[in-house]
């Protein structure tokens, strides 16, 4: 949950550059601070699992492979073109291209993606809600039955056609069958997580081995190609799970590794950013960092106790534990979005100011929450630690009293989606499934509230969000509506069902072995794209 800005390299200056050269090739060993959450496209819902696995699965339709807004352009993934869409926009018309086959040589065919998509939906996946539009795929998931047919999806394996019809327009459909939920896997892929062995897919790499909890490894597919896709430039890539940035950054500078995921540790990024410039660079992400409320769980059902929490935040002191990788804001739409309208003036307060401790403390005792008992949820890996201790200290100095919860990543979206677990507060990142303001609003309708894999972590119930949300996802441009989703930002802000304290910021730190001055793409959407990596 799982990506823009202060771009530095071209998408086709890092092609033009790493293309066919004597560089290709080789072999790079990277690290991820924990066990990504799945290593299966059904399940998959956070950068851990889809950095890699975007260039293993590709769906129908994906994005072009570049920078910022050029990055969030559809284009034809497994699909010849892109879709044939009804003058009413409820059916898409697709065609497989010819002579497809998965990693391990079996041919793919048009029924695969009905598979796919059967998998989501019968595996409960967090990317169940972006495919229940099709028809007849509600009643598939509430029937429970693997063998099942989704009426809505038609293919035939001798024409390569695929039919796609939605009991409602949905403008944002196309952007739904690039994700990585839908990357296709072979028709007879069980319906279980398989993440300690992966199904074959159809990319520029191939999981070829995966350990939990210690190492998979990426082999490049040297049969691969398909048009606008690259094929890659390193042979093997080996992904090391290290719990400790420190260690991870220090064997980044010493050669031991040659690519973090997570951001170094904020004692070292001074020295990183004074000595090793030539090899880490900083970008605006298309994300938002957020303290989740439960509106439905004492004492965040109360308006006056989420506006005290709002008021409360100190983005400074956030801003410093999260070692100075996090742009300040209040606006849930980040600024890469459609839709945000920067908030002048917030109405908690300058973002980048003092917070109003005194003012929260009254909306708490008027609310008459003083003293209320609230469990913070937190990740164990940095910088979780430091931002759920900051943010409990702070509930406990406007009258609340908190207690913290920390859990491996790796299980940190299953537990708080869990119903079971009536999860009060905590941190969150969103970065939506695919760079529109609907993927990072409908997380607040009330139809994401769910048993398992809920989405809606703040039990938001709001007619209203969800009518005008269902009538804006109709419009095929988001720039034509951009003030009505403004709007949509707004009521989600003043009414408080979070609390915003500003927008990631993605690091890329490369060892002296990686050209980072060409060979480099950070990709709006799923981050740093392995698939521009080379050495020198």
């Amino acid at each position: 949950m799982r990506r823009i800005s202060a771009l530095l390299v071209l998408a086709a200056l890092a092609a033009s550059a790493c293309g066919d050269d004597q560089r290709d090739g080789g072999a790079i060993t990277i690290s991820q601070t924990a066990q990504p959450d799945f290593l299966d496209p059904a399940l998959s819902y956070a950068t851990g699992g889809w950095e890699p696995m975007w260039l293993v699965y590709t769906p129908l339709l994906t994005y072009r492979h570049a920078e910022g807004k050029e990055g969030t352009e559809l284009i034809p993934g497994l699909a010849e073109d892109l879709p044939e869409v009804s003058a009413d926009g409820r059916t898409y018309r697709l065609k497989l291209r010819d002579g497809l086959e998965y990693s391990d040589g079996t041919a793919v065919e048009p029924s695969d993606f009905e598979h796919a998509i059967k998998r989501v939906l019968n595996m409960q996946s967090p990317g169940s809600s972006l495919f229940l539009g099709i028809r007849g795929a509600q009643q598939y998931a509430e029937a429970g039955k693997p063998a099942g047919d989704i009426s809505g999806i038609e293919t035939d394996d001798a024409t390569g056609a695929i039919t796609i019809r939605l009991a409602a327009p949905d403008a944002n459909f196309a952007n739904a069958l690039a994700t990585i939920f839908s990357g296709l896997v072979p028709g007879d892929t069980p319906f279980e997580n398989l993440t300690k062995d992966p199904p074959p897919g159809v990319g520029p790499y191939v999981i070829a081995r995966s350990q939990p909890n210690r190492e998979f490894v990426l082999r490049r597919n040297p049969d691969f190609e398909l048009p606008g896709i690259p094929s890659g430039r390193v042979d093997r890539i080996t992904t090391k799970i290290i719990t400790s940035v420190d260690r991870q950054a220090q064997d980044v500078i010493r050669g031991k590794l040659d690519y973090m995921l997570e951001a170094p540790p904020g004692d070292l990024l001074p020295r990183i950013r004074r000595d090793h410039a030539d090899r880490y660079r900083e970008s605006v992400i298309a994300g938002t960092n957020y303290f989740f409320l439960n509106t439905e769980t004492p004492p965040f059902d109360k308006l006056k106790v989420r506006r005290a929490v709002n008021r409360g935040l100190d983005e400074r002191a956030l801003r410093k534990v999260a070692g100075g990788l996090l742009k300040p804001g209040c606006n849930f739409l980040p600024p890469t979005i459609p839709g945000h309208q920067r908030r002048d003036p917030c109405p908690y307060g300058d973002p980048g100011g003092e917070p109003d401790i005194e003012g929260a403390r009254r909306l708490v005792r008027e609310a008459g929450a003083e003293g209320a008992r609230v469990r913070v949820w937190g990740p164990k890996q940095d910088p979780g630690p430091g931002l759920t201790s900051y943010y409990a200290d702070m509930l406990r100095e406007i009258g609340l009293d908190p207690t913290i919860e920390l859990i491996d990543f790796a299980v940190y979206s299953q537990v708080l989606g869990s119903e079971k677990t009536r999860a009060q507060t905590g941190f969150l990142s969103w970065a939506g499934e695919y760079p529109h303001p609907y993927s990072f609003l409908k997380q607040f309708k009330a139809a994401a509230i769910t048993p398992t894999s809920n989405q809606n972590l703040a039990h938001v119930r709001d007619r209203e969000l969800d009518s005008e949300m269902d009538r804006l996802n109709a419009e095929p441009d988001p720039l034509r509506v951009e003030d009505a989703w403004a709007a949509l930002d707004r009521r989600v802000v003043d009414r408080a069902y979070v609390a915003v304290y500003g927008y990631p910021v993605r690091t890329t730190f490369f060892s002296d072995r990686m050209d980072a001055g060409e060979c480099s793409i950070v990709h709006p959407v799923f981050g740093n794209d392995y698939s521009s990596f080379c050495l020198k």
